[in-house]
């Protein structure tokens, strides 16, 4: 086992429990001491201490300068006010007498009685205010009530003339005396209250000053306390993350090893975390070992058959590639096979069935090579033995072979028909027999490549090659498959830009009465012509329309187009009695198709009289019901149906009853040989007597000559289309035909 200590991963050659046992007894011996939980209280008891105490000073000065603000604005203030107000008050006496005594204004003498007694209530007040200043007070107010009764008895006895002006002078100096001593007692008691509301206006901003000072330096020392806890709690978690993340980092870049252990440093909960970790990686690690062949297996194997699947298989070619590259005259052959008929039988018996259907392949196949060919015996299929051939289970019903050291090609060619043979042997599933065919494709190195993808392609090409020519069967790789291959796709990506580019175009072949000669009609043959690949008939791209879903859309360029000319030769006065155009299977079953088939028409939908769909009896027979019901809105809108290629393929009397054909087209193949073969003879006059019986027109496909078309004549056939009478012709070449002809068009057809 290992272990990391720091950078280093030392052995600690311990056993699983071991290792468990030691972990938890470090971890309980840790777990005397404090946890993190107790690092992070601290952080928050400290911070609420702060905030008491920073909450305590900001009452306690509140409270003193609410203290300060109310004696200033209670007391202080007042005093100076009402000190103020009696200086003012004094002078005004003074002045008062001072005018009456000269003027001998009585007035003014009653004026200065009511401001004399406005003086005391000043000073009074004062008292009540601030009780220390009482005797001070009232010395001035004995000193003021002498000199008022003074300045007053002196101003009265000269108004009333009791004394004379040169009489008063003494007494007018002494009471100038009392007058100025009375102003400066009241001055110096003013002076010093004013001395005392500044002194208290200082007291109550040091108050705050201080309080500001306390609680700065309490905000302080606490952030520098809580920063100091946190930093060191932090430095210490994030320092065992650290730890945490370079283990996890080392396990991930050493390719999943999982011996590496995170060390157990501190004793709280980082330390419990990696415990449980360490605890885990031991059981995962013990697990994955356990796991490491089953996963091996899954990886490499095909768990249905226990076949090597396509990595494998891939694998193993890549190693007999390297192992024959160094060896001369030595070949290989990559099979690729793909069951026949392996869909139906799946369809039809359930999917279990087809499950058990493909690993009795597997094992036929493997026995098949084993014969002769010495399979390989080993059960782990992601340790191949070189120079033994390999079966390997690619997808659904699709296998792959190696078989090394071939001396010639005829060798691999041997292998293939035994292959082919076995596959062919009837099988037992679920109680029932059933059968199923086999294509193969064979792809040789050095010959064809030597590159393991090319060779496993070129066996892939070979196989479709052999389902091409029938099926159950087997092909060898030419380069010829490969550039038709090629142009397979070349075409699937041009036919699917045919319509916007404008590549297609119509041909018209003219059918005639085989009665009385007369044109009666055309069938509008589709041609795709580009301008690198060339001209292509419908065989030669119609089923990579099907197979790519454009099938239907090609089906209504031709329809509309059929449409448009003949509403010019409409216009012309030269339209045929009717128009034969064909329909894909997928437009046959596709729902809805009168619908789209009127909106295609539009407002020309009278000229659905004229064409006639011709539908093939493969699309009638798999999609009957739906065939059936398109029909009938198509004839509803008085269109015409022909079934196309009668007699080539499963011939059905039970479309001739259920769908309301028109016409039957009786296949060139048939038609070929009538004059040679008595049986296709035959067979061409019984189809046309059904159909007379059926009340169904004939029309006799490939006609190529006037022998044929007597005979065709004979047998009461109806109509006849083929190169005796005229090739396809271009939309304009056949517009031309049928003005050159316009009196042998038969109108009643």
């Amino acid at each position: 086992m290992l272990r990391s200590t720091g950078s280093q991963v030392e052995e600690q050659p311990v056993s699983d429990s071991d290792q468990f046992y030691r972990y938890q007894g470090e971890r309980d011996r840790r777990k005397t001491r404090r946890p993190l939980s107790w690092q992070i209280l601290s952080i928050a008891v400290i911070g609420t201490l702060g905030f008491i105490i920073f909450l305590t000073v900001m009452l306690t000065e509140s409270k003193g300068r609410a203290d300060l603000l109310k004696d200033i604005r209670d007391t202080r203030y007042p005093v100076q006010e009402n000190l103020l107000s009696a200086l003012n008050l004094l002078e005004t006496i003074d002045s008062n007498l001072e005018h009456a005594f000269i003027a001998s204004n009585p007035t003014l003498l009653d004026h200065s009685m009511t401001m004399a007694a406005q003086f005391r209530a000043q000073l009074n007040q004062v008292i009540l205010l601030e009780r220390g200043t009482a005797e001070e007070i009232n010395r001035i107010l004995a000193a003021f009530d002498n000199f008022f009764k003074d300045s007053h008895t002196l101003t009265h006895s000269v108004i009333s003339g009791q004394r004379e002006f040169s009489e008063t002078t003494l007494i007018k100096q002494a009471n100038a005396t009392a007058y100025k001593e009375l102003m400066e007692a009241l001055s110096t008691l003013q002076t010093n209250q004013s001395e005392s509301l500044v002194a208290s206006v200082d007291a109550a901003t040091q108050r705050a000053s201080d309080a500001l000072r306390v609680n700065l330096t309490t905000g302080v020392l606490t952030a520098l306390l809580l920063f100091s806890i946190a930093f060191l709690t932090t430095r210490s978690i994030l320092q065992r993350i650290n730890n945490m993340v370079s283990s996890l980092r080392q396990i991930a870049v050493s390719n999943g090893d999982m011996n590496v252990r995170i060390p157990l440093t501190g004793s709280d909960e980082m330390t419990e975390l990696a415990f449980w970790f360490n605890t885990f990686l031991e059981k995962l690690q013990r697990i994955t070992t356990e796991s490491t062949a089953e996963v091996n297996r899954l990886a490499f194997t095909d768990t249905l058959t226990n076949l090597p699947n396509r990595r494998m298989f891939l694998r193993c070619l890549n190693n007999e590639i390297e192992r024959l590259d160094e060896q001369q005259d030595a070949t290989l052959a990559v099979f690729f096979l793909d069951l026949d008929n392996f869909k139906p039988v799946n369809d039809q018996l359930g999917h279990d069935a087809g499950d058990e259907l493909i690993r009795i392949v597997a094992q036929r196949l493997v026995h098949t090579v084993r014969d002769d060919d010495t399979v390989s015996k080993n059960s782990d299929p992601s340790k191949p033995i070189p120079g033994q051939p390999v079966v390997a289970r690619l997808a659904g019903d699709e296998f792959m072979m190696i078989v090394s050291d071939l001396k010639n090609p005829e060798q691999a060619a041997g292998i293939a028909e035994r292959i082919r043979i076995a596959i062919l042997e009837s099988y037992i599933v679920n109680g029932m027999e059933c059968s199923v065919g086999v294509s193969i494709g064979i792809c040789l190195y050095p010959e064809n490549s030597n590159d393991a993808e090319d060779l496993i392609t070129g066996a892939d090409m070979a196989m479709y090659e052999a389902k091409n020519r029938g099926k159950n069967t087997y092909r060898f790789y030419d380069p010829s498959l490969r550039e038709a291959t090629e142009l397979k796709v070349q075409m699937d990506n041009a036919i699917k830009k045919a319509i916007p580019n404008g590549e297609l175009h119509l041909m018209f072949q003219p059918q005639f009465s085989l009665s009385n000669g007369k044109l009666v009609g055309a069938e509008a043959l589709l041609r795709w012509v580009h301008p690198e690949l060339g001209t292509f008939a419908p065989n030669d791209f119609i089923k990579q329309a099907e197979a790519n879903g454009q099938i239907c859309e090609l089906d209504d360029w031709v329809l509309n187009s059929v449409l448009d000319q003949l509403l010019m030769w409409e216009n012309k006065g030269i339209k045929p009695n009717q128009v034969a155009l064909n329909f894909s299977a997928a437009q046959a079953s596709r729902p809805s198709l009168a619908l789209a088939i009127s909106r295609i028409a539009g407002t020309h939908r009278h000229l659905l009289s004229s064409i006639e769909v011709e539908i093939t009896e493969t699309s009638a027979i798999d999609n009957i019901a739906i065939v059936e019901s398109n029909i009938q809105a198509l004839k509803a809108l008085d269109m015409k149906i022909a079934m196309d290629d009668f007699g080539a393929g499963h011939s059905s009397l039970t479309l001739l009853t259920r769908c309301a054909i028109d016409t039957l087209k009786i296949d060139k193949a048939v038609t070929r040989e009538i004059k040679t073969d008595s049986k296709s003879r035959s067979i061409v006059q019984s189809i046309i007597d059904l159909a007379n019986k059926l009340d169904v027109a004939t029309v006799a496909e490939g006609i190529e000559d006037e022998a044929q078309a007597l005979a065709l004549a004979e047998m009461n056939c109806d109509l006849g289309q083929g190169y005796y009478y005229s090739k396809p012709l271009s939309a304009s070449e056949f517009t031309e035909y049928l003005i050159q002809h316009k009196d042998k068009v038969d109108k009643a057809a």
